[in-house]
């Protein structure tokens, strides 16, 4: 990992030299110019394939084990859309939302460019495009992974419907290579494709390897997380969650990889499962394993900025809870985090730093190795609007407990 020695307050220009953004409705959704030259990605991809123009992302689309999809910079990939209420079609899985995923032993590889990246939306006009239009991009990956029963391998959680065995990931490769991603913008993902309550995020990793490259990627809009890390051991640097409808940052089933420059700035839009900025659990069920390894990522240089409202957003269906925003940082389920040199800003919410019972007492003591299996943070600024700095909260199994300060 690059050594941690770039001030998190300096971190919002770092990544708007590398990857300029401007967040006016305007530019996270600019027109479409669409000629006669428009491909489309469907069914299974059985060989070497290279995308060079405009393409749809018709219904779920399988990289097959062995083969390389490669995105050119400056493409659109478009992803199906379907009408509100639609029946999932396990059977003919085109007539899904578009979902690409890259199968255990498959390579994407799309490397955009700071002026020319690759984006990743929605099929809906300007103006039309809402979170969960589409479903997003799923890697499988050999990496390790850790389950509430121990086992090295699952299914991804989103697709536990289908039935076609072409969603499993984890193994025992720490070093497993999924491809590259670089200068990537994916919007207006994070959609239910297969079943109710299971969303697919914008950029799901689940047991991916540490020799999978990415970096300078945004996500923005999802109806689920921006970024989900089910395990595995993939590195990423400049990472962006923009206006996503729940966490920014998910990890569990034991990742251990090395985050640096990630920045998540939340609008008013929650989820009604309740939405943290970072959320660790080891494991993503409400229960939780002991013993190693367990989730640790290792974060530096972020700066995470909450929503300026408290204010529930109301969901359709949703409940009392319906779009509730947890807090900024939140350890849980025999998890372990280390976080430095990092500015966290709660905002209108009380919790800008919380624990568990199961994760608590890891952040005490004196500091660890920063390579070991302990939690650590240190260096950082946490920071919240509320007049009650922190509250205790029920939510999703273990109470939430103030820890003391961090020096």
């Amino acid at each position: 990992m690059k050594k941690a020695i770039i001030a998190a307050l300096g971190l919002a220009a770092v990544f708007a030299t590398s990857c300029k953004k401007d967040y006016t409705a305007s530019e996270v959704e600019k027109p479409l110019i669409i000629g006669t030259t428009v491909d489309t990605l469907t069914g299974d991809i059985l060989v070497n394939t290279v995308v060079t123009r405009t393409t749809f992302l018709n219904g779920i689309v399988y990289v097959r084990p062995g083969v390389t999809l490669t995105i050119n910079a400056g493409v659109t990939i478009l992803g199906k859309t379907t009408p509100f209420g639609t029946a999932p079609d396990l059977l003919n899985l085109t007539n899904n939302k578009g979902c690409l995923v890259i199968e255990k032993g498959a390579d994407l590889i799309a490397n955009g460019t700071a002026n020319s990246p690759i984006i990743w939306t929605s099929t809906n006009s300007v103006g039309g495009r809402n979170v969960g239009d589409w479903g997003g991009v799923v890697i499988l990956g050999d990496a390790p992974i850790k389950t509430q029963f121990g086992a090295t391998f699952n299914n991804f959680e989103a697709f536990n419907t289908l039935t076609n065995g072409r969603n499993s990931y984890g193994g025992s490769n720490a070093a497993d290579n999924s491809g590259s991603m670089t200068y990537n913008r994916i919007e207006f993902a994070g959609g239910t494709v297969t079943a109710a309550n299971a969303e697919v995020n914008g950029l799901t990793l689940c047991g991916v390897g540490s020799s999978t490259v990415l970096n300078h990627i945004e996500v923005s809009n999802s109806g689920d997380d921006a970024f989900e890390f089910f395990g595995g051991t993939v590195n990423a640097d400049h990472l962006l969650s923009y206006s996503n409808k729940d966490d920014d940052f998910d990890f569990d089933e034991g990742y251990r990889g090395n985050l640096q420059f990630i920045i998540a700035y939340r609008t008013d839009v929650a989820d009604n499962s309740g939405s943290e900025m970072i959320e660790l659990d080891g494991n993503a069920s409400a229960a939780f394993f002991s013993g190693s390894p367990r989730t640790r990522p290792f974060i530096a240089n972020a700066t995470l900025i909450g929503p300026s409202s408290d204010v529930p957003r109301v969901n359709p269906g949703g409940t009392s809870q319906a779009g509730r925003f947890d807090g900024a940082v939140y350890t849980r389920r025999n998890g372990r985090l280390a976080l430095l040199n990092s500015l966290v800003i709660s905002q209108a919410f009380p919790t800008a730093f919380a624990t568990s019972p199961t994760t608590n007492a890891s952040f005490f003591g004196a500091r660890p190795p920063l390579d070991g299996d302990s939690s650590a943070a240190f260096n950082n600024i946490f920071h919240t609007n509320s007049p009650t700095p922190v509250v205790l909260d029920g939510n999703e199994g273990n109470p939430i407990v103030a820890p003391s300060p961090f020096t």
